[in-house]
């Protein structure tokens, strides 16, 4: 008997220490358009590592030139995990009336990058994000982000100082199902407040069962 909790001690403390062999960081998690103005989206869902999903929802659009640093937006804090080697998304484009489905894998020499820059700069004085930036025509991009907030760093916002780079490049998502109609209140108070096209209205399709109704008549 002993010889067997022995063995159940043994096999507890094996999976004890292979649970900490990939260290956790603190690090923050920020998303924003891509596609330039006049292209909202919502995010439904952003799942980093295929195990933590990170609440999104509205994006209004953004800059379509990320060559000097990422696109703004929301921003939150994802907590102690492990690096981000993989990240879910679907969303829906209000200009297009599609809904867009992505699974973006980052490369091995690019996750090293991102332990160089957590040993660089650390995490007290700067805030090291992963950045994903979406576009309503169906494109995602990633980047990590290390901006300094802490005491020492320049003051002012043209001293601003941040450090970036690509993880992966502008990745095509793939056409995906789903209800339109979920969000044709949105989509027509957008274009009743200018932020979209009128056009934009004609392709809304009609409800099913409004089609039904006019065909028994």
């Amino acid at each position: 008997m002993s010889s067997i909790k022995s063995l159940h001690v043994l096999f507890l403390l094996s999976l004890l220490l292979s649970g900490c062999d990939e260290k956790t960081y603190d690090y923050g998690f920020r998303e924003g358009g891509i596609g330039g103005p006049g292209w909202p989206i919502w995010v439904e869902y952003l799942i980093i590592n295929e195990a933590r999903q990170v609440p999104v929802g509205s994006l209004s659009g953004g800059t379509g030139d990320v060559s000097k640093r990422p696109p703004g937006g929301a921003s939150a804090n994802v907590g102690w995990i492990p690096l981000p080697h993989s990240v879910q998304a679907r969303w829906f484009s209000y200009r297009n009336q599609t809904f867009y489905e992505a699974t973006v894998e980052i490369p091995k020499q690019k996750q090293k990058q991102i332990k160089q820059s957590l040993k660089k700069y650390g995490t007290e004085k700067y805030l090291q994000d992963l950045s994903v930036g979406f576009a309503g025509q169906g494109e995602i991009q990633l980047w990590w982000y290390a901006s300094c907030v802490g005491l020492g760093c320049p003051e002012g916002p043209k001293n601003f100082e941040f450090h970036f780079f690509e993880l992966t490049p502008r990745i095509k998502a793939t056409v995906a199902e789903g209800d339109v109609h979920i969000y044709s209140a949105d989509t027509r108070e957008q274009v009743r407040t200018g932020f979209l096209p009128p056009e934009v209205l004609d392709l809304i399709p009609p409800r099913p069962d409004k089609a039904d109704s006019v065909e028994t008549k």
